[in-house]
């Protein structure tokens, strides 16, 4: 049986690199759909973002090479000759035309493929690797209607634009959802502009904490969930990067300018930044309705 099948295999090959197979069979099969199934294949293997094969540079060279070189060679060989068997025969001669130029557009084709996989192998930056890591930290995904947007996850770096970029994608966007225990401030406010310059509505159905409060008051109504819950603490720097001229205490005051912007009580104001860095205030739902943080109740 595998004997059976190997001669079979063995004879379908011989007998397009000898352009026996019609020049039909062997243009639309041998030659399109296999070049398609084979550039599949190579977007399906490709490394995720901030990733690459380098480690594996020798075996993806060896798999490119074979793929975009020996078989595209038998795949063209095979093509001219069927093409050739097709004019000796008395066939038309626009279908070989056809055949010709649709052999230059693949040879660049298979080049531009060749140079895409060797490119896999080569290191990712560690600055991309950084902010691949640092995408992978929170998601900003549109609901099933696509009126809300719901943000979870870290605030990292490049969060405020990812936001943008959402709204632009999905322009009946009316609400955020957040969920999340805070991140980078800087990030925070670009999110609470970006939400507050679109006239859209915040809403927090489990926990929004620490630097997330400051995107959740940029809501022009603020709801609050049954079950959900808003954290407060003074501020501390806690990144994985150089933060130059940074100051906690300075940090907190151009926060509470934007609390105080959104129509929040000053003496909410006076208590949010007490707790202790290691710690957290979560305020009972009357005092967030009283201070005009929480400006709407969602069942």
């Amino acid at each position: 049986m595998r004997g059976t099948l190997i001669h079979t295999v063995r004879r379908y090959l011989t007998g397009h690199w000898r352009g026996a197979h019609g020049l039909a069979w062997s243009f639309w099969i041998n030659l399109v759909l296999v070049r398609v199934l084979v550039s599949v294949v190579q977007e399906l293997l490709r490394p995720g973002k901030g990733l690459d094969f380098h480690d594996n540079q020798v075996l993806v060279l060896i798999l490119a090479l074979f793929f975009h070189g020996v078989l595209f060679v038998w795949q063209a060989v095979g093509v001219v000759r069927a093409a050739e068997a097709h004019i000796r025969a008395g066939g038309y001669m626009a279908p070989v035309w056809g055949t010709q130029l649709a052999l230059v557009l693949a040879s660049f084709w298979v080049i531009t493929y060749a140079i895409d996989a060797w490119h896999m192998t080569l290191p990712v930056p560690d600055s991309l690797r950084l902010q691949a890591e640092r995408d992978g930290k929170y998601s900003i995904e549109p609901t099933s209607d696509g009126l809300s947007l719901t943000l979870t996850g870290s605030l990292e770096l490049g969060i405020a634009h990812h936001l943008k970029h959402q709204l632009k994608a999905y322009p009946n966007v009316k609400q955020i959802i957040l969920a999340s225990t805070g991140g980078n401030i800087y990030q925070a406010r670009g999110l609470s502009k970006t939400i507050r310059q679109n006239g859209l509505n915040t809403l927090v159905m489990s926990e929004c904490s620490s630097a997330c409060t400051t995107v959740f008051i940029g809501g022009i109504k603020r709801q609050l969930a049954s079950g959900g819950k808003l954290g407060f603490h003074q501020y501390r720097i806690d990144a994985d990067y150089a933060v130059l001229n940074a100051d906690p205490s300075r940090e907190q005051e151009r926060d509470r300018a934007i609390f105080l912007q959104a129509g929040v009580a000053a003496w909410f104001l006076d208590m949010m930044f007490d707790s202790q860095p290691s710690d957290m205030w979560y305020p009972a739902l009357p005092e967030l309705i009283e201070s005009h943080v929480v400006t709407d109740v969602v069942p």
